[in-house]
């Protein structure tokens, strides 16, 4: 018999893991860690980004092939709401992530203010995915390489 502790507590358990999944990504992003990255999606996610859209086999080459033209980048993830259905969830995460044209971080290319609204799925005990995602960039500051 399932008490309303229990219940709660796997309330809370399987929040803290759907909160994991977005900082899995940043982390694995930042440290240029693709194949950490690609784990954090369903292998049939589709995704929306600013610049493209389509199945995760198409969207998350060109985003991470993005990434490489920048020496080093840094995700903060921020406030993030969490709904836990069953086998099922949606985040809504606000980022900020800095993207610099050296590795030291000296030269800033762009700086951005993100939201990703995401869906995900259980993929196992502990194992959640995102099924759909969706970035939005709502803000945005470019500067130029310096020679």
């Amino acid at each position: 018999m399932t008490t309303e502790t229990d219940r709660l507590v796997r309330r809370l358990v399987d929040e803290a893991d759907v909160a994991k999944v977005i900082l899995r990504y940043a982390d694995g992003i930042d440290r240029r860690n693709f194949d950490q990255v690609w784990a954090c999606f369903a292998p049939d996610a589709h995704c929306k980004g600013s610049a493209f859209e389509g199945p995760l086999s198409e969207y998350l080459p060109n985003l991470l092939k993005g990434v490489e033209n920048f020496g080093a980048t840094q995700h903060f993830m921020g406030n993030q709401l969490r709904e836990v259905d069953g086998d099922t969830a949606h985040t809504e995460t606000y980022a900020i992530a800095h993207h610099f044209y050296d590795a030291a971080g000296t030269q800033e290319g762009i700086i951005m203010g993100v939201r990703y609204s995401e869906d995900l799925i259980r993929a196992g005990e502990g194992v959640w995915v995102i099924k759909r995602r969706e970035a939005t960039a709502m803000w945005r500051r470019t500067t130029e390489r310096q020679a």
